[in-house]
């Protein structure tokens, strides 16, 4: 079997280490002076070369040559490359992260290297380790033992106690660049004797989001299937959308045209492309346009603003086409020419997150305060969400309630878009009460003109029937 290509190329000195010219250059110094501290943090994204870097400093600390370090030929650093060094120990965090392996640990540093100068503890992903593991390991870093050197990778710094970060020298991994990334991936190509477009390294570049790691996998999925490395053969190996159809789904959306809408995600599914794929190339694709000039900086930003909310949603969604249908069905109203927008729409926005929420398998942890004095109502408003019927609880939250003549409560709904649904909520309302020996009797404005959903024009009918559906008030649609 092939070595893999990241295997294969991997930097083995730091002078073949792409980027991070900061941490080189401190690196190379501690080598120099033969004095390295006992712990070292490495942080920052995922293939950024925080491993990689620290294998070559465990050879250079380790390497026997009299010349520059690591030289690569010695017996120990061949064996590090190997990851046969008796003295250099590679260990997952995210498999092994509980105490008994960092007392392991503990237990064998007292013991004096074997084969090099140095006995070396690599642990990646060190901040998942458990709160007693890191305990555990304090102790060592607060007492350590000579000839011994922890360099600890991590991509989440944050979760790492203050009591750990204060004994251990920091550094700090970055993205590395478009340009960085294309010039490495020429370079594999060039060896490997394979033809490759300038452009087609370039998109590989963009798509790993600057990870070395990312973008060599990606690389080596397209020559698996292809004989060049072009254009094609990347947008095909990513699932990349043709330009016409994000100009589609972008003149889709900014006219509000929710058939289209439906219909265009049925497509996605069909011709087996990923939602999240489409949204980042919508948002690339505005941001092209607003530097151009194609399009103004206020619309431009108020659509990047709205598909980057659907791509957060989508992403942690299990269901990710009802999800990517109903928040396309709630965000595009505002560019419908004929919506109604006097009508208070204000209270459907702040309750359709909790709908998605819902949707997508991500319940609140706490249902929302409905700020009702009365105990019954409150109880019925909760089991009302809970059960989902969102439009029924939004509606009881809209209302203020008064109890009389003992049974009786009146529900006075001053919302004109809440109180439009009112022949919609009800049935389901008044049903729920009787349960409780309670009457409901709806006693909102005479002002408020309960058809004004019916007056719409037919294009906005359709919209708020696809909204009721959505809120499971199905028993109920607008006339026709």
């Amino acid at each position: 079997m092939s070595e893999v290509l990241y295997r294969k190329y991997r930097p083995k000195s730091f002078s073949e280490l792409i980027g991070q010219v900061q941490v080189k250059d401190i690196l190379s110094k501690v080598i120099n002076s033969d004095n390295p501290s006992h712990a070292y943090i490495f942080s920052g994204p995922r293939g950024t070369g925080k491993t990689t870097s620290a294998r070559i400093l465990a050879k250079a600390l380790n390497c026997t040559s009299e010349g520059p370090k690591p030289c690569g030929v010695c017996d120990s650093c061949k064996s590090i490359d190997r990851s046969s060094h008796f003295d250099v120990i590679e260990i997952d965090a995210a498999s092994f992260r509980g105490i008994d392996e960092i007392r392991k640990i503990r237990d064998r540093v007292s013991y004096r290297p074997s084969m090099g100068k140095y006995k070396i503890y690599i642990i990646d992903e060190f901040h998942m380790l458990t709160r007693e593991a890191f305990n555990a390991l304090l102790k060592t870093l607060e007492e350590p033992p000579e000839n011994v050197v922890f360099i600890l990778a991590t991509t989440n710094i944050e979760k790492v106690p203050d009591t750990i970060l204060s004994r251990c020298q920091i550094y700090y991994f970055k993205n590395l660049t478009v340009s960085e990334i294309s010039s490495y991936l020429k370079k594999i190509l060039t060896s490997e004797e394979i033809e490759f477009e300038e452009k087609a390294l370039e998109r590989i570049a963009y798509a790993a989001n600057g990870g070395m790691r990312d973008a060599v996998n990606i690389l080596e999925r397209i020559i698996t299937v292809s004989d060049v490395v072009d254009f094609k053969s990347v947008k095909d190996t990513l699932g990349l959308l043709p330009d016409e159809i994000i100009e589609n789904y972008i003149n889709l959306y900014s006219s509000n045209n929710l058939s289209g809408l439906f219909e265009f995600s049925k497509n996605i599914l069909f011709e087996g492309y990923s939602f999240e794929n489409l949204l980042d190339q919508t948002i690339e694709r505005l941001k092209e346009k607003m530097l151009k000039g194609y399009i103004s900086k206020s619309e431009g930003s108020e659509l990047i603003n709205d598909f980057w909310s659907i791509f957060k949603e989508v992403k942690l969604s299990e269901n990710k086409k009802s999800v990517f249908d109903t928040l396309n069905l709630f965000k595009s109203y505002k560019f419908s020419k004929n919506w109604p927008h006097d009508h208070n729409i204000e209270e459907i926005e702040k309750i359709k997150e909790i709908k998605v929420e819902k949707i997508s398998g991500e319940s609140p942890e706490k249902i929302p305060d409905t700020n009702m004095k009365n105990e019954f109502v409150n109880d019925m408003a909760e089991n009302l969400f809970e059960e989902g019927n969102i439009l029924e609880w939004a509606y009881l939250l809209s209302s203020d309630v008064q109890e009389k003549e003992g049974n009786k409560l009146f529900l006075n709904c001053n919302n004109k878009m809440m109180r439009s649904f009112e022949k919609n909520v009800k049935d389901i309302i008044i049903n729920r009460a009787k349960k409780y020996n309670k009457e409901i009797i709806f006693n909102g404005n005479d002002d408020v003109d309960l058809h004004l959903l019916d007056n719409l024009p037919e294009a906005e009918k359709n919209y708020v029937n696809d909204l009721i559906d959505f809120f499971g008030a199905e028993n109920v649609k607008i006339s026709k």
